[in-house]
């Protein structure tokens, strides 16, 4: 899903920029409506960048006003959301058109630039043909990701990284250390922020091999359930507790019929 948020501190202007985006995804240029929803309006920058940071997997498109009369404006979130290093498409609404330069100075690079002072109908032409032309490029990305799956991660709050799902062996809890997993990888060990229960949604080849970790059924190499050892490549290995092991080779045998 294309996840859209609006930024606009004048809530009649808010709401009718709402209207047009959602009428764009029911009504388009295709056969069926967008797989595309508004996930947030506001006119509050702070909401913005804690919901992001609370859902980072997803793909975005943010409409955002620049002038928003707190301490910070929308060059300033949209500045953060790069930062983030989310998937991020920025579309800039403003009366202030004199602020486009500011937009080239912070490296900020919107799909559009979109003045309020033009006619209503120019408006939502431009605001459809943005609309249009993210959902697209979204597409282009899903697409592409349906090639090559990728495990994303954060070791830094706000900041994600990601390497291919295939590389990955399984995560372990860190003792001591609050929301902290160890990753076991191919050609590497690290550790991330998150739990188990965060990643067990996210990620349907990672099951539980115990209260402790999970294993990912798409680099599972070979598996005895009766020891309870799930070999991977390199010769590393994991165990799996005597309750998990008759789940876990039913997993792997649905895993392998899909496949099929």
């Amino acid at each position: 899903m294309l996840a859209i948020i609006i930024l606009e501190d004048n809530t009649a202007e808010r709401e009718i920029i709402q209207q047009m985006i959602e009428n764009r995804i029911q009504i388009n240029e295709t056969p069926a409506a967008y797989d595309a929803r508004v996930v947030l309006s506001t006119g509050d920058p702070h909401s913005v960048l804690a919901y992001i940071a609370e859902h980072q997997d997803l793909n975005y498109l943010a409409f955002l006003d620049i002038d928003l009369k707190t301490s910070l404006d929308g060059i300033e979130v949209a500045s953060r959301i790069k930062n983030i290093g989310i998937l991020s498409q920025i579309v800039f609404v403003t009366a202030d058109a004199t602020a486009l330069r500011l937009t080239i100075e912070r490296h900020v690079e919107p799909l559009d630039y979109i003045t309020k002072d033009a006619a209503p109908l120019e408006i939502q032409h431009r605001i459809y043909e943005t609309v249009d032309t993210a959902y697209k490029r979204y597409r282009l990305t899903m697409t592409s990701a349906k090639q090559t799956s990728y495990f994303t991660y954060s070791k830094i709050r706000n900041f994600v990284e990601k390497i291919p799902l295939s590389d990955l062996y399984y995560i372990s809890i860190q003792p001591k250390k609050y929301k902290t997993l160890r990753v076991y990888a191919k050609n590497k060990v690290f550790d991330c922020l998150g739990t188990l229960k965060d990643y067990e949604k996210r990620y349907p080849s990672l099951v539980p091999a115990d209260r402790q970790s999970l294993i990912n059924l798409d680099a599972v190499q070979n598996y005895d359930e009766k020891k309870g050892i799930a070999y991977f490549d390199q010769g590393i290995a994991h165990s799996v507790a005597v309750r998990r092991r008759r789940s876990v080779m039913l997993k792997l045998n649905a895993t392998k019929n899909d496949l099929a």
